[in-house]
């Protein structure tokens, strides 16, 4: 008898998952803390922060964080549990097509 698929199947998937929402928790212990010990008075405050090497890293780092977790956790899901091709391409293409918006508009923000 032999099986449709690996018994690995889908295991870099979850790791992926793993390790991003590990970052993204980590980081927003560290946005939380910092912010409690130094509030941000104003918008200059706050530039000069941002403006950190790796402040401005970890940013970038949870905002790639957040999109991978969001493109494969949204991705399992359409997989679950759309079952004809077309809605299941036609779905995924516009959640990719999100996350690629939401991408640029982070990469202009980071590089501003």
């Amino acid at each position: 008898m032999r099986t449709s698929g690996s018994a690995h199947a889908g295991m870099m998937q979850w790791l992926w998952q793993r390790v991003t929402s590990i970052y993204m928790a980590g980081f927003v212990v560290y946005v939380i803390v910092h912010l409690s010990l130094s509030p941000v008075r104003d918008h200059a405050a706050w530039t000069a922060w941002f403006t950190l090497g790796y402040v401005r890293l970890a940013w970038a780092m949870f905002i790639l964080s957040l999109l991978v977790h969001a493109w494969i956790g949204m991705r399992s899901i359409y997989l679950d549990y759309l079952h004809p091709l077309w809605l299941r391409f036609s779905v995924s293409l516009l959640t990719a097509l999100g996350l690629l918006t939401l991408s640029l508009w982070a990469a202009r923000i980071l590089l501003a």
